[in-house]
């Protein structure tokens, strides 16, 4: 009979294992502060995305004025089922009303209770409105404005900033 030969224990050994722990340790390093900045890169892309629907929702409701002769000083269309208050054909600067709104509601966004779309409104009517982005470090510089035109044969002014993202 053969003797019983102890079975060979494996593993990694201790060079091993500090050498894994020294790579992960520098990936980390390296990767970390991009993940850091992404809550900064998130709400500059949804200030971003805010700025596109208030353009398009803009030239929706213009398109839907023309059509239906609402140019004036003031004026009303409804685009999907949503009245929107207009002036000179573009959508108004208003944050809040009874009945129909402005260019929040032609862009659809979420001003509720619930706020879905976490942003603030600020302004409106004859100043700009100012629809900055809940989150960012300075919410004033973390935002779309809209301004309503001011005359006939005029467009709204709608500018972005993004230093305070």
């Amino acid at each position: 009979m053969k003797p019983k030969v102890a079975p060979r224990q494996r593993g990694f050994t201790l060079v091993e294992l500090i050498i894994v722990i020294l790579i992960i340790g520098i990936l980390s390093a390296l990767a970390l502060p991009r993940f850091i900045n992404m809550g900064s890169d998130a709400r500059t892309a949804k200030a971003q995305a805010i700025l596109g629907a208030v353009r398009s929702a803009s030239q929706v409701v213009r398109a839907a004025a023309l059509v239906r002769s609402q140019t004036g000083a003031t004026g009303t269309v409804t685009v999907d089922g949503v009245t929107i208050n207009t002036i000179y054909g573009y959508p108004a600067g208003s944050t809040a009303s009874n009945g129909a709104q402005g260019i929040i509601d032609a862009a659809g966004m979420d001003t509720s209770a619930s706020n879905n779309d976490a942003i603030t409104l600020s302004g409106g009517g004859a100043s700009a409105l100012v629809i900055s982005v809940n989150g960012a470090g300075t919410p004033a510089n973390c935002s779309v404005s809209y301004t309503q035109p001011a005359a006939a044969n005029t467009t709204p002014t709608i500018s972005m900033l993004t230093t305070g993202c």
